[in-house]
C-alpha cells in the first residue's frame, strides 16, 4: 500500500517565502550593479570633458578669431575716417602746428602696429586656420595698409614734414655767415659745423634749404651742431663716413639720418621723429618722440622714446638705454617730454618679421658692452 506524503502548508509558505526574498535580493543586487555603472559611465564622460576642455586651446576658434579681426579692422577704418573728417569738415588747415603734426603721425604709427598685430595674428594661428582664412586675412592687412598710406599723403602731404619757420632771407644770411665762418677751421680737434659746410681747405659751400639743413659728405671729422650754428630745426645727416657728429640743438623737430657708415652720432631731445635711412657699423644715442629705423646693418642704439622703435628691413642692430648727457641736457629732456626712462627701447617693433617667434633682426646690447658718452664744452 503506498503512502502519499502530504505536504505541510507553513513549510510551503516559509518556503516561496524564502525564494522571494531571495529574488529580490538579487534583484536589488543587479539593480545597484546598474545604477553603480551608470553612475560610473556618466562620472567618466564628465571627466573626459574636463580633459578635453584643458587639452583645446581657447584661441583654436575660427570663427573667434575672423570677428576679432574684422574687428581690429573696423577699428582701424573708423580711426582713418575720423582723421579724414578732422582734415575736410574741420580746419581745413590741420595739422597746422607742430603737435598737431606730432600727433597725428604718432596715430598713423598706431594703426599700422594695429595692422602688424593682425598679421602677427595670423601667424600664430595659421596651424588651425585653412588656407581660404590665411589669406583672406592677409589681403585684408593689405588693404588696411594700403589705406593707411592713401589716407597719410592726404593728411600729412610732402609739406606737413617741413619744420622750417625761417624766411628764405633768413636762409640766405645763414649760408652768408656760415661760408665766412668756414674759413677758420678746426679748434680743439672738433669743427663747428655751420650749415652743410665743412672747415679746412677745399670745403665746399654749405647747402641749406628753405626745408631744412643738410649736412653731407663728411668724412673723418669730428662736427658739432649747436644752437649758434644750426639754420633750421629740420636737420639731415647724409653720406657721411667715419665722422662723430654731437647735435645739441635747443629746438630739434626732426633728425634724419642717412647713409651713414661707420660714424657716430651723439644727440639731445628731438621734439619730433628720428629717421634713420641706411647705416652701417654706427652708434646713434637719441632721445625722440618716435624712431623709426630702415635698413640699418650692425649699428648699436642707444634710444629713448615716447613710442616702440620701429625697424624695417635691418639686422644685427642692438638696442640700450639713452647714454648721452651734456650741460643742460635734463632740463632739455624735461622740455621735450622725455625726462622720464619708460624702457620702450627694449621693446623694439619689427615691421619685416611676421611670424610668432622674436624677430632674429634686432637684439638687446648686453650691459658690460654698453657705452656712456659725455660732451664736455
Amino acid at each position: 500500500m503506498t503512502t502519499m506524503a502530504v505536504e505541510d502548508p507553513v513549510e510551503d509558505s516559509f518556503k516561496k517565502a524564502g525564494e522571494k526574498a531571495l529574488s529580490e535580493q538579487a534583484d536589488a543586487r543587479v539593480l545597484s550593479k546598474l545604477s553603480k555603472g551608470d553612475a560610473d559611465r556618466a562620472a567618466e564622460r564628465e571627466r573626459r570633458k574636463e580633459r578635453a576642455a584643458e587639452a583645446a586651446n581657447p584661441e583654436e576658434d575660427v570663427g573667434a578669431f575672423n570677428a576679432a579681426q574684422q574687428a581690429t579692422a573696423q577699428s582701424v577704418e573708423q580711426a582713418l575716417q575720423d582723421l579724414v573728417a578732422k582734415k575736410q569738415e574741420g580746419d581745413k588747415s590741420f595739422p597746422s602746428t607742430r603737435n598737431e603734426i606730432h600727433e597725428a603721425k604718432d596715430a598713423f604709427e598706431r594703426l599700422r602696429l594695429a595692422v602688424l598685430g593682425m598679421e602677427r595674428a595670423a601667424a600664430n594661428a595659421s596651424y588651425f586656420l585653412s588656407a581660404y582664412d590665411v589669406r583672406a586675412t592677409s589681403d585684408l592687412a593689405k588693404g588696411l595698409r594700403e589705406k593707411i598710406d592713401a589716407v597719410q599723403k592726404q593728411v600729412l602731404p610732402r609739406k606737413a614734414f617741413s619744420f622750417s619757420r625761417r624766411k628764405v632771407m633768413r636762409e640766405r644770411n645763414a649760408i652768408e655767415n656760415t661760408n665766412a665762418s668756414a674759413e677758420g677751421g678746426k679748434k680743439s680737434g672738433r669743427s663747428s659745423d655751420q650749415g652743410a659746410g665743412g672747415e679746412g681747405a677745399g670745403a665746399a659751400a654749405p647747402v641749406v634749404e628753405v626745408k631744412g639743413m643738410k649736412v653731407e659728405s663728411k668724412e673723418n671729422e669730428v662736427v658739432v651742431l649747436s644752437q649758434a650754428n644750426a639754420t633750421s630745426d629740420d636737420i639731415e645727416i647724409c653720406s657721411c663716413s667715419n665722422t662723430t657728429f654731437y647735435v645739441v640743438v635747443d629746438k630739434l623737430a626732426v633728425l634724419r639720418l642717412v647713409n651713414l657708415t661707420n660714424c657716430k652720432v651723439y644727440c639731445g631731445p628731438v621734439d619730433g621723429s628720428l629717421y634713420l635711412e641706411g647705416a652701417r657699423a654706427c652708434v646713434v644715442m637719441a632721445a625722440a618722440h618716435q624712431v623709426r629705423i630702415h635698413k640699418a646693418v650692425n649699428v648699436d642704439f642707444y634710444v629713448r622714446s615716447r613710442s616702440y622703435p620701429i625697424i624695417e628691413k635691418c639686422s644685427d642692430v642692438r638696442f640700450a638705454p639713452y647714454g648721452f648727457s651734456y650741460e643742460g641736457l635734463e632740463a632739455r629732456l624735461q622740455e621735450a617730454k622725455l625726462g622720464e626712462e619708460n624702457d620702450l627701447w627694449a621693446d623694439v617693433k619689427d615691421f619685416g618679421w611676421l611670424k610668432s617667434t622674436p624677430s632674429p633682426n634686432w637684439s638687446i646690447l648686453p650691459a658690460e658692452q654698453r657705452k656712456q658718452e659725455t660732451m664736455t664744452t
